[in-house]
């Protein structure tokens, strides 16, 4: 599964450095194809690391059975060893129980949730809510899993809404390929099955850095095998049972209140200098709201996820879309103006062969 080849020779010059832990290895085999040394070292792993152990906690100590961020990242270990466990394909039972385990050291109650809110620890209910879900999805329990999952990017943009870099971008990532996939198997309609495809790929193309591409490859060829009724099929079973689409929308909760410091966010590009103050945080998130509603303006509706991951969108595509919505009849005012901004950096850009990225100001 060639992602690009920029990645693919990434990959190799990193195998021939031997420098990474044998996880990393085994995503790396896998990539290349080489399932014997996958299986092979995957055995080894199994073997030595990854002993099922007999308590739900996995080896944490049981004083730690109220720590919530603790099991959170115990859940996380052992829905990853779940999936090796389906890539040996030699005992399927242990790899449901590491998803159970996963999905109940990874819940959070209400007072759990309640505390995050209050302390502002929305990356840590985002992630417990990320890795509950997809260890669901693992078993089959599509509606419990798209409630949290659909939570996960909200939550993630009230984080960096607080001033902090986002690095956890393969978990902000990751919902592009979940959520379409969830939604699928609950209506398994012909527009849902094209969006489930498309997600997975939109999730992979997502992550720019190589680094970012080798850390969530492992889920992204793991949904392509467990899911390969959804990714090879051409026409959805129109005989299963589903439920209609009105049905998926659950009550999202939200933290309470906006957050929008004094500042605001910036349009650049770095080797011209060039930029533009678009607005608030809240300003660009509902920007690109409205944008995603105009439809088939895909670079444009990311800048939110570009602002929030923190990385950088060659110029081309972002002139060809704001062009194209500066002559939608469509687009209000409002949105125009703020797309002249960004098409203005972007033209800078391309003339200095830059990129364009954006960035909180709290002087401006």
């Amino acid at each position: 599964m060639i992602i690009n080849k920029k990645f693919d020779t990434f990959v190799k010059n990193e195998i021939k450095s031997k420098k990474h832990p044998e996880e990393s290895m085994v995503i790396m085999y896998k990539y290349l194809g080489d399932e014997e040394k996958v299986k092979k070292m995957l055995q080894h792993l199994i073997t030595i690391h990854y002993r099922i152990s007999s308590s739900r906690l996995g080896g944490t100590d049981e004083g730690d059975e109220n720590n919530t961020s603790l099991l959170i990242q115990t859940g996380e270990l052992q829905l990853r060893e779940g999936i090796y466990y389906i890539f040996t394909q030699t005992d399927p039972q242990k790899a449901n129980q590491l998803f159970e385990w996963a999905a109940e050291n990874c819940f959070q109650s209400d007072e759990d949730i309640a505390a995050g809110i209050k302390y502002e620890l929305y990356d840590e209910i985002a992630v417990g809510f990320l890795w509950c879900g997809y260890a669901l999805l693992n078993l089959g329990k599509y509606d419990e899993a798209h409630e949290l999952l659909a939570q996960v990017v909200p939550y993630l943009n009230k984080y960096k809404k607080l001033g902090i870099e986002m690095w956890r971008k393969v978990e902000y990532a990751l919902p592009k390929a979940l959520v379409p996939l969830c939604e699928y198997k609950l209506d398994p309609t012909q527009e849902n099955l094209q969006k489930a495809q498309a997600g997975i790929e939109d999730y992979i193309k997502s992550l720019r850095d190589n680094k970012d591409k080798l850390e969530g490859y492992l889920y992204y060829v793991h949904l392509k095998e467990v899911f390969s009724d959804v990714y090879n099929v051409e026409v959805p079973d129109q005989t299963t049972k589903f439920v209609h689409r009105e049905e998926l929308s659950k009550k999202i909760e939200l933290p309470p209140g906006e957050y929008d410091f004094a500042g605001s966010v910036i349009v650049f590009d770095m080797e011209s200098g060039s930029l533009e103050v678009f607005g608030t945080q809240n300003e660009l998130e509902e920007y690109v709201k409205k944008v995603e509603c105009l439809g088939d303006y895909p670079v444009v509706s990311g800048l939110m996820e570009l602002y929030v991951t923190d990385t950088q969108q060659e110029p081309e595509p972002l002139i060809e879309e704001c062009e194209r919505l500066l002559s939608d009849s469509d687009a209000d005012p409002d949105i125009k103006e703020k797309t002249r901004y960004v098409l203005n950096v972007a033209k800078d850009a391309k003339n200095e062969e830059s990129t364009v990225m954006l960035y909180f100001d709290p002087e401006v």
